[in-house]
């Protein structure tokens, strides 16, 4: 097992991306924190399914991202000597609208829970990630920051202040040994795919390299990567498409 004895930290795992991960992460042996928006009845019986089967820990958090003081009693009950091995911010609102037809607030909404809180994560966490000796973070972009869609004003502008976070934050935390990187995938094939726009979904695939989405094993494949130690030269970097 890849990850046994490691604590991995993974937020938005209710569905699609998230979900694959913190299953991805349980078989390979890791202990798991993670995060929900809310309870519900499904989830519950999800996870319960899952402690059945594997006997690694599994904490979760109920976090709202878009309450930052909600937000931080969250994370204050994970304990400051637990260490944190890896974190992946996954966690992740999608918003689509010109600029002249979108409301100041649904802007800032995007940027609360696709970069703020993501920043508080770190910042929260940086003390637990510290304690590990190879630690990872790995903040989950878009390839729709690098490019100029009409509709993506909001998501894309996110998307690019936490890639651009990304590279700094390489070059700061070097000197504790902790990496930073990011992935930004095309789309991916998830429910969140399913609802978007035909136009814009065509667009967007047509300007990926690969002119399909993505499968989540693929995007999942590229996480676990960033994850190992083998991965321990690199840092800074952004990968992009696949």
């Amino acid at each position: 097992m890849k990850f046994k004895n490691k604590t991995i930290f993974i937020s938005g795992v209710n569905r699609g991306l998230g979900k694959s991960i913190l299953e991805k992460f349980l078989k390979e042996g890791a202990n798991i924190i993670c995060t929900v928006r809310k309870k519900n009845k499904k989830f519950s019986e999800y996870l319960r399914n899952l402690r059945l089967i594997y006997k690694n820990k599994i904490q979760v958090l109920y976090l709202d991202f878009e309450n930052k003081d909600k937000l931080i009693l969250g994370l204050n009950k994970i304990k400051k000597d637990l260490t944190i091995d890896i974190l992946i911010n996954n966690a992740g609102y999608a918003s689509g609208s010109i600029l002249e037809m979108t409301k100041i607030e649904e802007i800032e909404k995007t940027f609360q829970i696709n970069f703020f809180s993501q920043m508080l994560i770190i910042q929260k966490l940086l003390i637990n990630l510290k304690k590990s000796k190879n630690a990872s973070i790995i903040n989950v972009g878009s390839i729709s920051s690098f490019l100029n869609h009409r509709g993506t004003i909001a998501y894309g502008s996110s998307k690019a202040s936490l890639t651009f976070a990304t590279k700094v934050m390489a070059n700061e935390f070097k000197r504790y040994n902790i990496r930073v990187n990011a992935i930004a995938p095309s789309a991916i094939n998830t429910d969140m795919l399913k609802k978007m726009d035909k136009n814009s979904k065509l667009k967007l695939l047509k300007d990926t390299n690969l002119k399909k989405p993505l499968s989540i094993k693929t995007v999942v494949d590229k996480v676990i990567f960033l994850s190992l130690s083998k991965s321990n030269k690199i840092n800074g970097k952004i990968i992009k498409d696949f």
